[in-house]
């Protein structure tokens, strides 16, 4: 955070030690005595006139520095020696601006301020009373202020077609009069434990040979048993079968205890020998092939030589629902307090150094990543206490520091205010936790500006205290509001995202940023009038006071101890008379007042610079009492203003001297311009390497249990519980969901409303051909075609992976009539298209199910559900088929009145004459969802789109409203889309508004365009580095390049400004002077940035680890972009005098404008007869 040091034309400026032509000052003679400029003196003191500096001799050049040190403390108003015509020129300006400023009238609230300074501060202290007031409030009511939701991060694009189509698929069921197709054999079950719950995976790797070993068989039996038996698990939280007993773990141990020795004898090893032979039997057999996939990672083939595996996973299941009430939170307590202290407890103490031990379930899984996002909250406070010290240490003031960083705290609360009930908001997740860093560093900028504002308005003479204020306030308003609005600029351009997280926080942000900047401007300064004004001066009375008393009391034992070393000498010699013995009378002579005794111990001498020859001055015994030289300001202040500025002093003079010239060296510029334009250039080409992170949003760091747990469940095993292949869903008969009554502002799901297409009719026979076409022409693709739709073969058949219902429903009908050929007419045609005279005949042939044909309405040309009603139900027997598992899912039925009628010699109620309310084609693909990349998969996704385009072309007007959807697959090439878009459309405005504001803030164009070409430098490295970090364009790599260029402009914008205000005339020396100024305050501002960010660095969160990384990458950059490249820039382009000046081509442009409607005028008046 910048402590920014504003220059106007009311402050002072160095000049060089050889500039000094004044003359000293001239001692005036009064009718009350003679003063100079600093010191009064009585008027019997002899004091000649001054004489010019030309005739003094020359400095000395060994005095260099210890004038510079003068010059120089005159910045932070440091009184130096008043007979220096250099001082006597800087009191002179001090005095003239003042007089210029005091021809203006003070701020309004400034007058307030100072005149009333108490009942200001009361009143700007209301606004951040009232906002934790209204949120202690609004807690104790039970309102949810904070809506935290740190489970899940909603990334959903509810206008989106993909998503609105994967929402309608989902709900496809979701009608009236739904007809349902029970079969034998499949049930729901029902009773105690018969469900899944949850799943508590643990994940065991070794680091060197096989997991699979004999000795590593023996501990994974261990850990499954300890696993299996703790506690109540088989009594009251496992998963039971049919016959009501425990399901075993899923895990390797179950090819060798015997569970599958009904597959193959070699599944029944309990002593594991020849393991490996086991695992190949393993995958030959259909029933365990399915089963070890979930077990065995990727690339591990036990039946290959040498091939050997690091990992694998044990499954304990929890049953659902318990025998009682309360089953959810019973299991999640059992899960939380319970489970994880035991799997922990066998890692570190089982296990050892023999296994890495990781577990993971979606309950321990929701409860930690909520509980970790409030520890991580911690390391805020950590940041809090880092920028308070410093605040502290810069300000020398525990009171403004206190309430300056109440103002952030508060800023805090008054902007989720805003936020919550203006905006109306319902999240609070991940990313606004780093919202609290942000606005503690930003805050704290502020806080820094304003005060070192107010510092160096100390030194200018100014009517009044209300015109300080004033001037301060002009200054600390303009440079704090360039950092803000850019700031705030970046932040809002994420809130127009489409995605909550993304949206919720920017916009939280950028309120905050804005929010902050009000309380600054309103609050610091009453607190800052009312410290300098009220508090200070009885701090330092108070001080003085205690002071005096501890004085007093080493003074009173002093008196006393000699006091009775006199009596002694006294009683031995009390004739005799010393030096000694006369001070020590003195001592204990009758108390005279303080004036009196310090006048008689201690007289007053007047400075040095006024004593013009030290050989001149007379020592006598006793002084004059009523000589009083007292300087006109307190001491007191002036040395702790010197003591401050020897403390910065240091830094200073580097800058101004070692660090100028060594950036002014010719060699130095074109080295530099050489490392930048090389450095940009790489890390341009570096940027080009940035892809959109394909994979799913890590919540967890890597190292931390679950962040490796994720990681291994979802890349390292061969298959998962979850749809590790992308299914494309070709559907009819609906339409996509109507979204807009679901809210922007929450992360409650909300799946829309359903919407049905009802010119949907596919019983026509132009409608069968057309689907039955699309099925064949899918099924038939070419392996060009296949490729580029990343279809996926069947691994036994090597055809496609399609489920067309209209196909096998042919085949399943070709068949039956086939192998009943007597029961059937022989003219009897079941191919599609299916028509009236085909189904009537087989209706009739089937009497036992159907009703005579007659029985239905004369007008009922629905013929394809009667072959479809057959074919699902397996001919009405409700007997399982291979085909009700592939196409069930797919058809949905409607119950029509009057024309729908249940089937003859069926117990299951199944029913024929329906209508087919939609139906879906599904295709398998190659592609997972969780693997799946931008680059890759818009190109498969188009090619979809357009399949549908061409298939819809050929089809009846009834099916025209088709569409292809998946379920999340397109929606998360969409999100990686949106998320690239808004990085590359965050950091376009960032700069687009950056230019214009730098721009109008140093009036200068040059200095504008400069900066803002250092800002787009520093832009380029911060993006090209997150390729170097190996990291991918994420959710927090969008946000993160959305406000590169908020941070990026805080430094180099001081330095712009310091140049511009800058009094002198050459660029060299405005750039030296820029240096000085603001080089010490840049550089705090990022030790503070830096400082804060590294707290973010112990947190276990991804997104605020990473956060953290990213700043300090940022301020790195622009530190050194800003005082190098900027530097090295205004050296060799800085403007001189009104080049680049807004003003001056303002004025020039209406100037010549105006004299050129003169001329026009002119010619255009007639000449007067007269």
């Amino acid at each position: 955070m910048s402590q920014t040091e504003i220059g106007s034309q009311y402050e002072i400026h160095s000049t060089d030690a050889t500039q000094t032509k004044d003359k000293e000052p001239i001692v005036k003679n009064c009718e009350n005595g003679c003063q100079n400029t600093e010191f009064e003196v009585p008027c019997n003191c002899t004091v000649s006139q001054s004489r010019n500096k030309q005739s003094e001799p020359k400095p000395n050049r060994k005095r260099k520095k210890k004038r510079y040190l003068k010059q120089l403390s005159s910045k932070v108003g440091i009184q130096n020696d008043p007979s220096s015509a250099t001082e006597n020129r800087k009191h002179r300006a001090l005095s003239e601006a003042g007089e210029a400023l005091g021809s203006g009238s003070p701020f309004i609230y400034c007058r307030f301020i100072v005149k009333f300074p108490i009942l200001a501060f009361l009143l700007s202290s209301t606004l951040h009373v009232f906002a934790i007031a209204a949120t202690v409030s609004l807690v104790v009511t039970g309102d949810n202020v904070f809506p935290t939701d740190f489970k899940k991060l909603p990334l959903i694009l509810y206008d989106d077609s993909s998503r609105k189509r994967d929402l309608a698929w989902r709900s496809r069921d979701a009608f009236s009069m739904r007809i349902t197709r029970p079969v034998y054999g499949i049930y729901y079950p029902t009773w105690v434990g018969g469900q899944v719950k949850d799943i508590l995976e643990v994940i065991l790797e070794v680091d060197d040979g096989s997991i699979f070993s004999k000795n590593n068989l023996y501990l994974i039996q261990q850990i499954e048993n300890l696993l299996f038996n703790f506690k109540d698990y088989k009594s009251t939280y496992c998963q039971r079968d049919e016959l009501y007993e425990c399901v075993k773990p899923w895990s390797i141990i179950r090819l060798f205890d015997g569970t599958y020795k009904s597959v193959n004898s070699s599944f029944y090893n309990p002593n594991f020998d020849h393991p490996t032979d086991v695992l190949c039997n393993a995958k030959k057999f259909t029933e365990t092939k399915e089963f070890v996939e979930y077990l065995f990672p990727k690339g591990y083939n036990p039946c290959q030589s040498g091939s050997a595996s690091a990992m694998t996973r044990i499954f304990l299941i929890m049953g659902y629902p318990l025998l009682g009430s309360n089953s959810n939170s019973r299991i999640n307590n059992f899960l939380i307090n319970e489970v994880k202290p035991h799997v922990e407890s066998i890692r570190d103490n089982i296990i050892g150094d023999r296994m890495h031990l990781y577990y993971t379930s979606k309950m321990i899984f929701d409860n930690d990543v909520t509980q970790q996002a409030f520890d991580d909250m911690l390391f805020a406070i950590g940041s809090f206490l880092f920028i308070f010290l410093v605040m502290w240490i810069q300000t020398k003031s525990f009171f403004i520091t206190t309430f300056g960083i109440f103002s952030i705290l508060t800023s805090f609360l008054l902007a989720n205010l805003v936020y919550r009930y203006i905006f109306s908001y319902e999240y609070f997740g991940f990313f606004h936790i780093i919202s609290m860093f942000i606005i503690l560093g930003i805050g704290a900028d502020d806080v820094f500006v304003f005060y070192d504002c107010w510092r160096l308005t100390d030194d200018v003479n100014y009517p009044s205290l209300a015109h300080r204020l004033t001037d301060c306030y002009y200054r600390a308003a303009k440079t704090t509001f360039v950092t803000s609005v850019t700031t705030m600029a970046a932040f809002l351009v994420s809130g127009m995202s489409p995605l909550l997280p993304v949206a919720s926080f920017g916009l939280f942000t950028g309120i905050l940023v804005g929010v902050n900047y009000i309380c600054d401007l309103v609050y610091f300064p009453t607190a800052i009038v009312l410290y300098s004004q009220k508090i200070r001066p009885k701090t330092i009375k108070c001080y003085d006071w205690i002071s005096k008393k501890v004085d007093c009391l080493k003074g009173i034992k002093c008196k006393l101890d000699m006091c009775k070393k006199s009596e002694n000498l006294q009683g031995k010699d009390s004739e005799k008379t010393t030096p000694s013995n006369s001070s020590v009378s003195f001592l204990c002579s009758p108390r005279q007042t303080a004036k009196e005794d310090s006048s008689r111990l201690f007289p007053k001498l007047p400075p040095i610079s006024q004593i013009r020859n030290l050989d001149h001055l007379q020592f006598s015994d006793t002084f004059n009492t009523d000589t009083n030289l007292k300087p006109k300001q307190s001491t007191d202040k002036t040395n702790t203003t010197r003591k401050e500025f020897e403390e910065r002093m240091l830094v200073v003079r580097f800058l101004r001297h070692g660090f100028y010239s060594f950036l002014s060296l010719r060699i130095v510029r074109l080295v530099l311009l050489v490392l930048f334009l090389g450095m940009s250039a790489f890390l341009i080409y570096s940027a080009t390497n940035l892809e959109p992170d394909s994979k799913q949003v890590q919540i967890f760091r890597s190292s931390h249990n679950h962040g490796k747990a994720s990681f291994h469940h979802y890349y390292s095993f061969q298959r998962n519980f979850e749809e590790e292949y992308t299914s494309v869903y070709l559907v009819w008969g609906m339409m996509e969901k109507d979204t807009s009554p679901c809210s922007r502002k929450s992360s409650d799901f909300c799946s829309g409303t359903m919407v049905w297409d009802q010119s949907f009719n596919s019983s026509s026979p132009e409608a069968q051909m057309a689907i039955y076409s699309l099925c064949r022409r899918l099924e038939n693709a070419s392996d060009s075609e296949i490729q580029r739709l990343k279809i996926r073969r069947n691994s036994l058949t090597n055809k496609p992976e399609v489920s067309c219902y209209l196909t096998a429903m042919e085949r399943f009908l070709q068949e039956d009539v086939t192998n009943n050929g007597q029961g059937y007419p022989p003219d009897l045609d079941v191919n599609v298209p299916m028509d009236r005279g085909n189904m009537t005949k087989f209706m009739i042939s089937n009497k036992n199910i159907y009703k005579h044909p007659n029985t239905l309405p004369a007008h009922f040309n629905r013929w394809l559900e009667i072959g479809l009603g057959y074919w699902i139900t397996n001919k009405y027997t409700g007997r399982i088929h291979e085909d009700y598992f592939l196409y069930n899912h797919l058809i949905g039925e409607q119950y029509v009145r009057g024309e729908t009628t249940i089937a003859q010699n069926t117990h299951l109620g199944l029913y024929y004459g329906t209508k087919i309310r939609y139906f879906g084609i599904q295709v398998n693909l190659t592609v997972s969802v969780f693997t799946l990349g931008l680059t890759e998969g818009k190109p498969v996704y188009q090619a979809w789109e357009q399949l549908m385009v061409d298939a819809k072309e050929k089809m009846p007007a009834s099916l025209g409203n088709g569409f292809q959807c998946t379920r999340n697959t397109w929606h998360w090439i969409r999100v990686q889309e949106v998320l690239s878009e808004s990085a590359v459309m965050g950091i376009i405005i960032g700069l687009s508004v950056a230019l214009p504001v730098l721009v109008l803030t140093t009036m200068n164009i040059i200095i504008g365009f400069i900066a803002w070409t250092v800002i787009v430098m520093v832009t380029v490295c911060v993006v090209g580095s997150i390729p170097l970090l190996g990291w991918k364009l994420g959710v927090l790599e969008s946000l993160n390049l959305c406000m590169v260029v908020g941070l990026a402009v805080d430094y180099v914008v001081h330095l712009a400004e310091a140049y511009n205000v800058s009094p002198y005339i050459r660029r060299q020396d405005k750039t030296r002077n820029m240096l000085e100024k603001m080089g010490l305050s840049v550089l705090s501002g990022a030790f503070t940035t830096f400082g804060a960010a590294l707290f973010m660095l112990g947190a276990q969160i991804q997104f605020i680890y990473q956060f953290g990384i990213f700043v300090m990458i940022t301020v790195c950059a622009s530190m050194l972009f800003s005082m190098f490249a900027f530097t090295s820039l205004m050296l060799v382009l800085g403007p001189e005098g009104n080049t680049g000046s807004v003003k001056a081509l303002v004025k020039w442009i209406f100037c010549c404008h105006g004299k050129q409607n003169g001329k026009n005028q002119d010619s255009d008046v007639q000449p007067n007869p007269a």
